[in-house]
């Protein structure tokens, strides 16, 4: 690895260019003293950089320049650069060892591991899928929550209702609640009545609904039980009812 590579103004004999540099241990990144440089020229030149600096005088040309540590008489690190001398002048060379690796021993979870190369279009593309999917996952249990609550809705609400139905029946059943105009009505059947007469004898039963605290099953049992009673008369007009007192019931309740 070239550290840095600098051309100075020529100060030496013609054609021949002077180069040097440090030699850096990889690890520390320090000095590495006593390694062996060399370069194939004519005559090949080898030299130990003993404090960790070198310098060969070369011609024109291109060199291999090899730099090599050992430790206990083993190759410890080392490393090959390729110098090309265009002219005559000063160039700096440093270089970084790297380990030295037994040739055939070099195994793949030596090397460092290289990420995959992933295009930004690719990568743009990959996150608007995402998005997409998650919209669409999003939205998809939305709407599948929203029809849960309505079915569980109208399921309490059907129960509600039935429920309400049986309350009432068991409430208005009975001797004591017979159509007869001596007996007094139930308090919320004298209720409506009360709001009949109050509107001038006849309502909209969507106006009664809002003008009572009871639910719409309720009312709706209400009117029909009053109806059967024969107190009011229900008359169907385009989508609801109206809610008329009959006369004779109008003065005597």
């Amino acid at each position: 690895m070239v550290l840095c590579l600098f051309i100075f103004p020529v100060t030496g004999a013609a054609d021949v260019a002077t180069v040097h540099g440090a030699v850096y241990d990889w690890e520390t990144f320090k000095l590495l003293e006593n390694t062996i440089v060399e370069v194939n020229s004519t005559p090949p030149q080898s030299q130990l950089a003993k404090y960790g600096l070198y310098s060969f005088d070369l011609p024109i040309g291109i060199y291999l320049l090899k730099a090599s540590y050992y430790k206990n008489g083993e190759l410890v690190s080392y490393r090959e650069e390729t110098l090309n001398i265009t002219d005559n002048g000063d160039y700096l060379l440093d270089i970084l060892l790297l380990p030295a690796y037994p040739k055939g021993n070099l195994n793949q979870s030596d090397l460092p591991e290289i990420p995959t190369l992933i295009k930004e279009e690719d990568l743009i593309q990959n996150e608007n899928y995402k998005s997409t999917i998650f919209l669409i996952v999003s939205g998809s249990l939305l709407i599948a929550g929203a029809i849960v609550f309505l079915i569980l809705k109208k399921k309490q609400s059907s129960h509600s209702a039935h429920l309400e139905t049986s309350l009432y029946v068991t409430d208005h059943s009975g001797p004591e609640n017979a159509i007869d105009d001596e007996v007094s009505l139930p308090q919320d059947l004298q209720q409506v009545i009360d709001i009949i007469k109050a509107d001038g004898g006849k309502i909209t039963q969507r106006d009664l609904r809002r003008k009572l605290s009871y639910s719409e099953a309720k009312v709706s049992l209400m009117v029909s039980d009053l109806e059967n009673r024969g107190i009011i008369e229900k008359i169907k007009k385009g989508r609801g009812n109206i809610i008329v007192l009959k006369q004779r019931n109008h003065q005597n309740i």
